[in-house]
């Protein structure tokens, strides 16, 4: 089962994975702010009352078994038939495939299973590897969003890429 990508629940005990992760300086396309192994804890523990009032589905994707990123959908709570997903992949694994693998994985969950009838990728213009996902997994860009996002403290426009069932 070489080369395998999966996703399951993100659980407290992979706090300090997702935090050695997101703590890369190379990061430059978030908006996620410095925190500790506690903080992190904290927000995981969250994660089920979200999944629950099926405000957002969390996941942390496996690659050969192995924490190496993690992706999500965040449920829009005023039409709840759309969803944004959001994407992250250690660096050591950045070019292997693996987020469009998880990408297509989750769009299949949000469509099949929650019954999500349009989901949303946003990316700042300069974050080409993550348009690439978009477009590998079906994903069509419908436009540019001036002032859209908070990329390190700072408002940028975003790429909207769209996918409809």
């Amino acid at each position: 089962m070489a080369n395998k990508v999966e996703l399951r629940y993100t659980r407290v005990s992979d706090a300090k994975r997702i935090l050695e992760i997101m703590s890369n300086p190379n990061f430059i396309y978030t908006n996620r702010k410095t925190c500790t192994l506690d903080d992190e804890k904290e927000k995981i523990r969250t994660f089920s009352a979200k999944r629950k009032s099926g405000e957002a589905f969390i996941y942390v994707i496996l690659f050969n078994g192995k924490v190496v990123g993690g992706c999500d959908l965040n449920v829009n709570q005023r039409t709840r038939h759309i969803a944004a997903i959001g994407y992250f992949i250690d660096e050591a694994y950045w070019g292997k495939n693996i987020a469009a693998r998880a990408v297509r994985k989750i769009t299949r969950i949000g469509f099949n299973e929650l019954g999500l009838k349009r989901l949303e990728i946003l990316m700042v213009p300069e974050n080409a590897a993550s348009e690439r996902v978009a477009v590998k997994c079906g994903f069509q860009k419908e436009g540019t969003l001036r002032k859209r996002v908070y990329i390190n403290g700072k408002l940028c426009d975003a790429h909207l890429y769209a996918r409809v069932k």
